[in-house]
């Protein structure tokens, strides 16, 4: 029997993700839906990707994943991130039903323009998942948040 492609039933985007040890259970700290920037070019600041596939069934020894973020307009990559995840050869089979959560880190990049970018998720290089991620100035008129950090290092003088 063929494996058919996994799919990805979430993308979360957040600051930062801890797995509690013992019981595995994930702490997604800070999500967010969108990225505002004092100005542009703007270098966004590290997060993670926190997945859940399904679909996975039978013997698999590993799996490659790889998240990217891309100008949809352009198709340009401006981050991407990827990883081999390897199975003991005694686990048991995988159960289509089952859920896995799956943390990505995705690293700074330079964003030039406001607009809305595309997060794609590839299982064995075949896309699972996608979801937008708008990158958007602070509203006009309004500072930077004071609970805002700067997300890069001032200039040097």
């Amino acid at each position: 029997m063929e494996q058919e492609p996994a799919l990805c039933q979430a993308i979360l985007f957040s600051e930062f993700v801890i797995r509690e040890k013992g019981s595995d259970k994930l702490s997604i700290i800070n999500s967010f839906n969108r990225l505002f920037s004092p100005q542009f070019p703007f270098l966004t600041p590290p997060f993670f990707l926190s997945l859940l596939l399904t679909h996975l069934r039978g013997k698999i020894a590993s799996l490659d994943l790889t998240a990217r973020v891309e100008d949809p307009s352009s198709g340009h990559v401006l981050a991407s991130s990827s990883g081999k995840i390897g199975f003991p050869e005694d686990r048991p089979p995988f159960d289509e039903r089952e859920i896995h959560d799956i943390v990505i880190p995705i690293s700074p990049f330079l964003v030039f323009q406001q607009g809305n970018y595309s997060v794609v998720v590839l299982v064995n290089n075949e896309k699972v998942g996608e979801r937008m991620l708008p990158v958007l100035p602070f509203p006009s008129g309004q500072g930077m948040p004071p609970s805002v950090k700067p997300f890069f290092p001032p200039s040097s003088p």
